[in-house]
């Protein structure tokens, strides 16, 4: 099965394509609250199984002042230009701030 998804990513994802996702379906929990969201894993984990290149990039702060992002994925050995995309989403987005300069 993890042959198949490699198959499938490497024939989506080129040299100058990434896709941006959520790396959580929601911010993080709160300590010891984690159990309900384990499922969750799986918009990071797939990607670590099949060995694709992520950088997570903050994009900002929910109303409880908890930290959400995306992952910008590229294809194998395309760190760089994950990489590169974050920095430019961050320019948009005002790069990571702590809770206290929100």
């Amino acid at each position: 099965m993890v042959e198949e998804w490699i198959q499938k990513f490497d024939q989506l994802l080129d040299e100058n394509t990434v896709l941006l996702l959520p790396t959580l379906p929601n911010t993080a929990p709160f300590v010891r609250g984690t159990f309900p969201y384990l499922l969750g894993s799986c918009y990071t984990g797939i990607f670590n199984v099949l060995g694709l290149p992520v950088t997570h990039c903050q994009l900002g702060f929910n109303k409880e002042g908890l930290p959400y992002g995306i992952q910008i994925v590229g294809c194998s050995n395309n760190d760089a230009l994950t990489i590169a995309c974050a920095i430019e989403v961050e320019k948009e987005f005002g790069g990571w701030r702590s809770p206290g300069e929100v």
